[in-house]
């Protein structure tokens, strides 16, 4: 049999073999770049396809008292979230979510857009679901293909009914986007907001895990991924305050009703026992998701009760500065303390008269009599052998003028005028001396913080030994460590300070004369205070301390609008007094 060779010209044969080169080439290049160029990439999207990565949310360390009392803990609450890639038909089934959850169709859409990170990311449609909400939803889950839920945590009280410590433990809010930057919160985490969940929030966030499920391409989990072990989320450490809860409950429970601020502190270790701002908020309010017209609520009460009064507060520290004045007086040499005046009720100085809070005056009065009787008259003709430089420096020796620096983030400096104050404030000549007069009773441009008050009398209470004030307890840092530098003053200034204030409160002459301490085992001082207020009635004050044994307490009570300080915030001092070395002693004779 004859077979002729089958004759290819060369031109198409060449052809043939470049097309074929091509063809490869171009499978190779794309291969190339599936397999290996672009690899990573598209691993990862396959891995989308098949596993769906999960956070599991931290829990926040506990906050406790002093002794191990649990003040704040976690509880769960159940979320819905929504894989945008994994809906077949997003508004139908948006809809079915919204009717088995009892949504508007609007908020579902709403939330889906504000936590939106990404299409293969989950994204928070509904919080706090009801448990019977939540088991409708699973139950139609194969008919909702990418809807998934988890728990959140969210703080819980259990304390709630004894002691709230609203402003100092504080509360959690959604983080808005401006806080979000480079870190490694998530639309839709909680961050500290006020006190001390502000103050460590790095400390009580725990860090977050991942658990990862097992999909089909309708988004249906069919089991785990073995080969991607779950990341363990690990949980917030705790902090223990230096807080004692039943004190802070019984202050809490003595100024309800009130608008003020009580504080209470260790005046030897500097640890602050009980701090109170009324009026305060329901913490189960915060505790979670709050809605809009929740938080209007209080952000538009005139009461301001989200204000911690306790060191946001700023006020006239009124005739409670006169110890500042005898303070700089007595070691400056500039006062006889037996010498006397004569006070009628009116001072006449310059143009106009200054009044004492007595009408009728004192008649003759000496230093001790001044501060034990609250006279102004011999405070005004003190201080004008003062310098207001002196004056200040004093001041702000016992800390006015500057934070405490507690651990609360929100506190206020206050101010202490000197000089320079008064200069840029008024002009070189715009002010006199007669600008003095008023700031030795605690009046004119100074304000103080309630804690600063407190810190004041602790100074007093521990002849200038108090370490800076804190509110947690720590296990590394000793009080040695936490010492501020030492007031040095006069020995015979210590003891004359100390003796006028027992008087205050010990004397049946004294603006805080309490009988029922003065017949105790308790030694009780204090100083009142009635600081005149532009808007209103006169803030009372009293600020004093308390000694049984090595036991030293010093206390600060603010009434705002009270009156006067003897007879509105220097009886809620008593109580708070006798409650506390009732509690520690159980053996405070009353009458």
């Amino acid at each position: 049999m004859l077979k002729s060779e089958i004759y290819v010209p060369a031109g198409k044969r060449n052809v043939a073999y470049g097309v074929a080169v091509v063809v490869f080439a171009l499978l190779i290049t794309k291969f190339f770049i599936l397999q290996i160029y672009r690899h990573d990439r598209l691993f990862e999207q396959s891995e989308y396809n098949r596993v769906r990565p999960i956070t599991a949310y931290a829990p926040r360390g506990k906050i406790l008292d002093r002794n191990g009392n649990i003040l704040v803990a976690n509880r769960s609450v159940y979320t819905i979230s929504v894989i945008r890639d994994e809906i077949a038909e997003e508004y139908q089934e948006l809809k079915i979510i919204a009717d088995y959850l009892e949504m508007t169709s609007a908020e579902v859409h709403h939330n889906l857009n504000k936590y939106h990170r990404g299409r293969f990311l989950p994204a928070r449609i509904a919080r706090d679901v009801p448990i019977e909400r939540l088991s409708l939803v699973e139950e139609h889950k194969n008919q909702l293909p990418g809807v998934i839920y988890s728990e959140f945590p969210v703080r819980f009280y259990p304390e709630l009914e004894k002691v709230r410590a609203s402003h100092m433990l504080g509360y959690l809010r959604e983080i808005n986007r401006n806080q979000l930057g480079n870190s490694d919160y998530l639309p839709g985490d909680f961050i500290g907001a006020q006190g001390v969940e502000k103050e460590f929030e790095s400390v009580l966030r725990g860090e977050k895990g991942t658990y990862f499920q097992q999909v089909d391409a309708y988004g249906r989990q069919v089991g785990t991924v073995k080969e991607r072990p779950p990341i363990p989320a690990i949980p917030g450490e705790d902090i223990r305050l230096t807080i004692d809860k039943n004190l802070q409950g019984d202050v809490e429970h003595i100024l309800e009703g009130k608008i003020g601020s009580a504080v209470v502190l260790d005046a030897v270790k500097g640890e602050v026992l009980a701090m109170v701002s009324k009026p305060d908020y329901p913490l189960e309010d915060f505790a979670g998701f709050m809605e809009a017209d929740v938080w209007a609520k209080y952000t538009n009460d005139s009461n301001k009760p989200l204000l911690n009064r306790a060191v946001q507060g700023i006020y006239p520290p009124g005739s409670v500065m006169k110890l500042i004045t005898a303070i700089t007086a007595l070691e400056e040499g500039l006062v006889d303390p037996s010498k006397t005046i004569s006070c009628t009720g009116t001072y006449h100085y310059g143009d106009r008269d200054y009044r004492c809070w007595r009408e009728i005056g004192h008649g003759s009065v000496n230093l001790s009599k001044a501060i034990v009787e609250s006279c102004n008259i011999y405070f005004y003709q003190l201080v004008q052998q003062i310098k207001l430089d002196s004056w200040h420096r004093y001041a702000t020796m016992f800390g006015f003028g500057q934070k405490t620096g507690v651990e609360v983030s929100e506190e206020h400096d206050g101010i202490v005028p000197n000089t320079t104050f008064m200069d840029r404030k008024y002009g070189k000549r715009g002010w006199t001396k007669g600008y003095l007069l008023n700031m030795a009773i605690g009046q004119g441009d100074i304000l103080a913080t309630p804690l600063q008050m407190a810190q004041f009398v602790a100074l007093l209470a521990t002849k200038g030994e108090v370490p800076n004030l804190t509110l947690v307890q720590t296990k590394s840092e000793s009080n040695i460590e936490r010492i501020r530098d030492r007031l040095f003053l006069k020995q015979s200034t210590w003891s004359r300070i100390r003796r006028m204030m027992f008087d205050v409160a010990n004397s049946s002459h004294g603006t805080a004369y309490s009988p029922g301490l003065a017949g105790s085992n308790v030694n009780f001082f204090g100083k009142t205070g009635s600081a005149q207020n532009p808007h209103g009635e006169t803030h009372a004050w009293f600020v004093g301390f308390a000694e049984k044994g090595s036991q030293k307490i010093a206390l600060v009570v603010l009434v705002e609008h009270g009156g006067m300080g003897g007879s509105a915030a220097a009886p809620l001092a008593a109580r708070i007094v006798r409650d506390y070395f009732q509690r520690e002693y159980d053996q405070l004779t009353l009458r």
